[in-house]
């Protein structure tokens, strides 16, 4: 069996910045059998679970994409700042290999469409639509990939 691995990360205190948050949890709920995880941002603790896992799915608000998007992501060459709090999904692949020798064989990276950053616990009516279509692209990736 696949072990797939979605990570949703954003602020839910934010509007659209949870979208990546919200979908994870709509694929938890329609993919029990993933392994989700869901939090503020990305942290290095998650590498571990990712060499663990033969997919995994970084899903993020993305204020640049005007529809959802989806690219195929690999480990960076360059780590992130050490001193800053943010540390990105190609330098996570990165430490998982470093750490366990191993990454998925297939990472996405995908960006769900914000607009709206104010302090709300609600998402824009199109970032909404948006997630459902987040959800359903991966059931498409992975069913492709199989």
């Amino acid at each position: 069996m696949t072990r797939v691995l979605i990570i949703g990360y954003g602020n839910k205190l934010r509007g659209d910045d949870a979208a990546g948050v919200r979908a994870a949890e709509q694929v938890a709920r329609r993919h029990p059998e993933f392994e989700t995880v869901c939090l503020h941002q990305l942290v290095p603790e998650l590498a571990e679970q990712i060499a663990a896992s033969d997919a995994a799915f970084f899903l993020d608000a993305d204020i640049s994409v005007p529809e959802t998007t989806s690219k195929l992501i690999e480990p960076g060459s360059t780590p992130d700042d050490p001193r800053s709090h943010f540390i990105s999904p190609e330098s996570l692949l990165m430490l998982s290999r470093q750490l366990y020798q191993r990454v998925p064989s297939a990472v996405y990276a995908i960006g769900i469409p914000a607009s709206d950053f104010a302090f709300s616990e609600s998402l824009s009516s199109r970032t909404a639509e948006c997630v459902n279509e987040c959800v359903e692209l991966i059931d498409t990736l992975l069913h492709r990939s199989h």
